[in-house]
């Protein structure tokens, strides 16, 4: 190859590496779906026994609101990530990935975490330790 191929390889290679998609609003959740799933979380959270949570770390999870955030990867599906901040450097993560609003049972990771070092997590900490759990569809 000459040096004009490298060149024309190496400048598509670096184009290519360096283009994020952005996703259309249609592709995104809007805000009344948001709402709609942290309403759902908390409904399955306030009878969910499985999950040891004291009752003013219970009633934080219902009179507050979590922080929300997806990473998406199509039309409405990517990574999706709520969390709240409990008393005691303590944080509810739950956590799901795919289709955001499928019909279909979802899987879901939801973990309750501990920093005691600084109480601060990453927004969409994924990969953290957490029980999987399978909620019924939204």
């Amino acid at each position: 190859m000459n040096k004009i191929t490298w060149c024309c390889l190496l400048a598509a290679l670096l184009c290519s590496c360096s283009r994020e998609y952005i996703f259309a609003e249609k592709d995104r959740l809007t805000p009344q779906e948001e709402e709609a799933v942290i309403v759902y979380v908390c409904k399955f959270l306030r009878h969910d026994k499985k999950i040891k949570l004291t009752p003013e770390e219970r009633s934080i999870i219902q009179d507050q609101k979590p922080d929300f955030a997806v990473q998406y990867r199509g039309y409405k599906e990517g990574l999706l990530s709520i969390r709240w901040k409990l008393p005691n450097y303590r944080v509810l993560l739950l956590q799901r990935t795919g289709k955001l609003l499928a019909e279909e049972r979802a899987d879901w990771v939801i973990r309750i975490i501990s920093d005691t070092a600084s109480g601060k997590l990453p927004k969409d900490s994924f990969g953290s330790q957490g029980e999987d759990l399978s909620l019924p569809p939204l």
